[in-house]
């Protein structure tokens, strides 16, 4: 399938060099090769999220949360 897409100067520069680096006529090849690992590391990080739901239990959370509490309110800026 064709499409139009839109890049800025330097991104296309960097796309250009890539592809003469590996001696190819057009962009396609790169674009569908970045999206296919965009794709598939977005789905492997869903999967991760997924594996552990429900793995912390309810005193985990509340520990974690008085921590990152503590941990804000002495920050330079953290709330009062």
């Amino acid at each position: 399938m064709r499409t139009t897409i839109e890049l800025s100067d330097d991104l296309y520069r960097r796309l250009r060099a890539e592809q003469i680096e590996r001696g190819l006529r057009g962009f396609s090849p790169l674009i569908e090769q970045a999206v296919e690992e965009w794709l598939e590391h977005r789905q492997d990080l869903a999967d991760r999220v997924r594996a552990v739901a429900g793995s912390w239990t309810d005193e985990d959370v509340d520990a974690f949360e008085r921590v990152r509490d503590e941990a804000w309110a002495s920050w330079p800026g953290g709330p009062s």
